[in-house]
């Protein structure tokens, strides 16, 4: 695929005229719009990247301004495609990044274990979706945090020398109810799309469509160029 072609960004919405009309006033915006020029020369710019997709383009209460980013990480083949389009975004606004990672809650885990009818054994159920955090002692609890640092990790080292990021590990019931709940407190949000399988799905399964439906801010789909997996699969 051509990444130079701007038919590589789809945006649904409202244009970005539309956008720079109004902000979360009803007044006129400040400065030109930024966001989407940014989107389409990601999508340009991180080959990794086959489709980039912004959704929800009239969330946006300043159009002209993109100052901080939430990054949903997690396993899957879009990943490393989703840091790449988020990295190449806040290079173009001067953003700063939070990779976001969400883990199952004890509470997510135990209600799981007492809605299971007829099965009260945790160590006998498979494994919570989106990596096996489950344990009614903890451990695989703990384990699970301790994977989604070295996740986080590994996305941070796909930065490079890029330094104005943040890392967080949040212990939710689900990957799409931590994104949709923080999204108010940044611009813009970039997940990965769709995955099937369980490899991925706890943070890029049907989460995206929730996303996608309930964020406060402008969202970013990125479909990858092949596998770029953060880690071995």
């Amino acid at each position: 695929m051509d990444r130079s072609e701007a038919d590589d960004v789809t945006v649904e919405g409202a244009s970005a005229e539309d956008a720079a009309t109004e902000d979360a006033t009803g007044g006129s915006a400040v400065g030109e719009p930024v966001l989407r020029p940014a989107v389409t020369d990601a999508a340009a710019a991180a080959t990794t990247a086959a489709d980039v997709r912004l959704e929800g383009e009239r969330r946006a209460t300043r159009p002209d301004r993109v100052s901080s980013v939430l990054v949903a990480v997690g396993e899957g083949p879009h990943a490393g495609a989703t840091v790449d389009v988020a990295r190449e975004v806040a290079d173009a606004t001067d953003a700063w990044l939070e990779l976001f990672h969400v883990v199952p809650s004890e509470a997510a885990i135990a209600a799981e274990t007492a809605t299971d009818e007829g099965r009260t054994d945790a160590d006998d159920r498979g494994p919570a979706e989106g990596g096996g955090v489950r344990d009614s002692a903890g451990d695989d609890a703990d384990g699970g945090r301790s994977d989604g640092d070295r996740l986080l990790a590994a996305a941070e080292d796909r930065l490079g020398a890029f330094d104005r990021v943040d890392r967080w590990l949040v212990e939710d019931r689900t990957a799409a109810d931590a994104i949709v709940e923080q999204s108010p407190y940044y611009d813009l949000v970039v997940v990965g799309a769709p995955t099937t399988g369980t490899v991925g799905r706890f943070v890029f399964g049907s989460t995206t469509d929730t996303v996608v439906d309930e964020a406060a801010v402008p969202v970013i789909v990125v479909e990858a160029n092949g596998s770029t997996a953060l880690r071995g699969e």
